[in-house]
């Protein structure tokens, strides 16, 4: 069985071509931006940080965890806002049970090893 995270995050808004777009702009040597550099250095350092640990998470337990980014911006991100009472970001909602709230990653790995452990 796998293990549900929803996390629940607000996402900078980038801007860009399609990654199709981009992919044939980068091999004729037309660099992009992302539009990142134009919000404040600790935003963006967050915002690193933060895909740094999904990517963490995502190569630490592979399939037997699902990751699921919510903004709380958006009307389901909203609806789970409110629905777990969130005030604090990021928050990881595990099972739809467990709320992990903030930076605290040994008590999500915890967590999520017993969870992915006790899953049949």
């Amino acid at each position: 069985m796998t293990v549900r995270v929803d996390v629940i995050y607000p996402l900078l808004e980038e801007w860009g071509f399609c990654s199709s777009c981009t992919t044939v702009l980068e091999q004729a040597g037309i660099a992009g931006t992302s539009g990142l550099e134009e919000y404040p250095p600790e935003w963006v350092e967050e915002y690193r940080r933060f895909s740094q640990l999904l990517l963490t998470l995502s190569q630490r337990f592979g399939r037997d965890v699902q990751i699921h980014v919510f903004d709380p911006r958006s009307l389901q991100g909203l609806w789970k806002s409110l629905r777990f009472r969130v005030r604090t970001y990021p928050t990881f909602i595990v099972n739809g049970r467990i709320k992990v709230v903030g930076w605290d990653v040994d008590q999500l790995y915890h967590i999520l090893e017993g969870a992915t452990n006790s899953a049949p």
